[in-house]
């Protein structure tokens, strides 16, 4: 094992020192555009990483150590491959692994702490990993899979703060994952073995943490460890993982920190989540926001946009279906149609055991197809999606972490384009399912006209029932259907051969019902939509409807089942 430490041959400059690092504010990158937002929408979201940059961070990581965090600011201009080795380290998980004997995950720790009268003083990690012996429970330590080295980048001067990497003595171009912090200035290092690349400065309150960690006793055992910092040792037991100065976390933060004020906050504000701004539209007027950046040094840089609220027009918000979650050709498949120039942000979730039902689906699993049925997304826990945060924002996070979610911007198209989303139990499990689809588009654009939704249809309590939000100030014409004998010409086995269909208010008030669609005394509306079913026994009704909340209801006649369909249209 090739041993990494600082050489600590020290030589004083007889030259102009290096220059440290100087701040430089942020810059605008982008305006951010004015545009139009319905009023009582969703918050639009808009990533304000677009509009700004720190001009001389190119990233930042939060180290948390036991003793407190320390956040790195990465100064890629200055060391570009040096800060990339950095991240590949912290993005591909190299600073971690699962312990063999504890079948837990194992982290890096500081291992080295040179410090007065030493003619450097420093702390250093990157280089191993606490697991333990399997004999007993002492650590035994395992070095860092590293990745190969980077070239030498030295520009910056080793001044008390900055970061620099570790490398062999002798070989100026043999860093790769080990980093020290400087608890003070050492200058000698601008000379020693080429100098050392300093890549980033300790931020916020971690030189606080950073000296914490440098008074932690040290003790010699030989080699890497010579100078080895353990907390609450006694010099002679044998070493525990509770002993290291361990970083169970290393991450990316977010560079800038960011506010934002509107001049008319009862026609629309905003909020600050992470490196998102959300904006929630109230009523019809304009507001105009100015957006602040602020870097790690406190210098500041504003933009404004404006924000023109108008009503709402009425249209399908929501749509969703519950019923019996089955394997094979009896899972949940939902089928929805959108129509427009422009692509629309949508959430689709996969709920199951949150619906407080009895024999509920215990672990969702839920992908999403497009028209030629490749998949697009899948997902199944919502918590392991990479937006995550946003599904939160939108206040649309499922209430069991078993449940899934789906956020996309998907394509439109101005005749129509469709979607399917196929709602299953993980591990071929079964249950009452819900599927849900909901527009959270804030204003104008493309439009969800449509759900359909195909399963299995049993008696209650394991009907086929599908939800819809009208939102917005209009009433619109709707027809839903309840389809089940033609399903059979699509090769669908075990068809509902004679589907009834209940609609019904937010009460549960019955507003209309149908048996076979001929019957409906809207049959020519009906014929005349284009979306009369192609089987007499096949259900339909159509109705104006005002914002709110319906459900459609689909059964078998005499308490008959089978393989059915609910669909909800939102006509011209």
């Amino acid at each position: 094992m090739n041993r990494i430490y600082l050489s600590l041959t020290v030589a004083f400059l007889a030259f102009a020192l290096p220059a440290a690092a100087q701040n430089t504010p942020p810059v605008v990158t982008n305006p951010i555009a004015n545009y139009t937002q319905y009023a009582g929408a969703a918050a639009r979201s808009i990533d304000l990483t677009t509009a700004f940059a720190d001009s001389d961070v190119s990233a930042a990581v939060r180290l948390t150590t036991v003793l407190g965090n320390i956040d790195f600011a990465l100064l890629g201009p200055r060391a570009p491959a040096t800060v990339a080795n950095f991240l590949n380290y912290v993005d591909q998980g190299r600073y971690f692994l699962t312990d063999q004997v504890t079948n837990q995950q194992a982290s890096s720790f500081v291992h080295r702490s040179i410090q007065p009268p030493s003619t450097i003083s420093v702390i250093q990690g990157g280089g191993f990993i606490g697991t333990v012996n399997p004999a007993n429970t002492q650590i035994q330590p395992t070095q860092v899979l590293t990745f190969p080295a980077v070239p030498n980048e030295f520009q910056l001067s080793n001044t008390r703060g900055t970061i620099a990497m570790a490398k062999l003595d002798g070989q100026p171009n043999s860093a790769t994952s080990q980093w020290f912090i400087n608890t003070a200035d050492n200058l000698g290092l601008n000379t020693s073995n080429g100098g050392f690349t300093v890549f980033g400065r300790v931020v916020n309150n971690g030189m606080t943490v950073a000296d914490a960690i440098a008074a932690v006793p040290r003790y010699n055992f030989t080699g890497d460890f010579a100078n080895f910092p353990l907390r609450n040792y006694n010099g002679t037991s044998p070493i525990q993982v509770s002993n290291l100065v361990s970083i169970p976390g290393i991450a990316r933060i977010p560079t800038l920190t960011f506010s934002a004020m509107s001049n008319n906050a009862t026609v629309a504000d905003a909020t600050v989540s992470g490196t998102k701004l959300l904006v929630a539209a109230h009523q019809v007027g304009s507001a105009t926001f100015t957006v602040t950046a602020t870097d790690f040094d406190g210098a500041m840089i504003s933009q404004n946009f404006t924000v023109n609220v108008i009503a709402a027009p009425g249209r399908a918000v929501n749509v969703a279906t519950r019923l019996q979650v089955g394997t094979g050709d009896n899972v949940l498949i939902g089928g929805f149609i959108m129509r427009g120039p422009s692509p629309k942000r949508l959430v689709i979730r996969g709920i199951g055991p949150s619906t407080g039902l009895g024999g509920a689906l215990a672990d969702p699993v839920l992908e999403l197809h497009d028209s030629s049925g490749a998949t697009i997304a899948s997902n199944d826990n919502w918590g392991d999606a990479a937006n995550k945060q946003d599904i939160i924002d939108l206040g649309l996070a499922p209430v069991s972490p078993n449940e899934s979610a789906i956020l996309a911007t998907l394509p439109s198209d101005p005749n129509y384009v469709s979607y399917t989303a196929i709602l299953k139990g993980a591990n071929n499990s079964t249950g009452i399912g819900l599927v849900e689809v909901y527009d959270v588009d804030s204003g104008p654009g493309s439009t969800l006209l449509n759900i359909a939704t195909r399963g299995r249809v049993d008696v209650d309590p394991n009907a086929m029932i599908g939800g819809f939000i009208l939102g917005g100030t209009e009433s619109k014409r709707m027809l839903v259907r309840a389809i089940g004998p033609s399903l059979a010409g699509f090769g669908i086995p075990g068809t509902l051969a004679d589907p009834i269909l209940e609609l019904r208010d937010s009460n549960g008030a019955l507003l209309d019902s149908n048996d076979d669609w001929g019957s409906s005394p809207n049959q020519a509306e009906i014929q005349a939509s284009g979306l009369a079913p192609t089987n007499p026994k096949e259900s339909a009704v159509v109705r104006t409807l005002s914002t709110g909340l319906y459900t459609a209801i689909v059964r078998g006649v005499s308490n008959t089942a089978g393989v059915g369909s609910v669909e909800v249209y939102q006509l011209p």
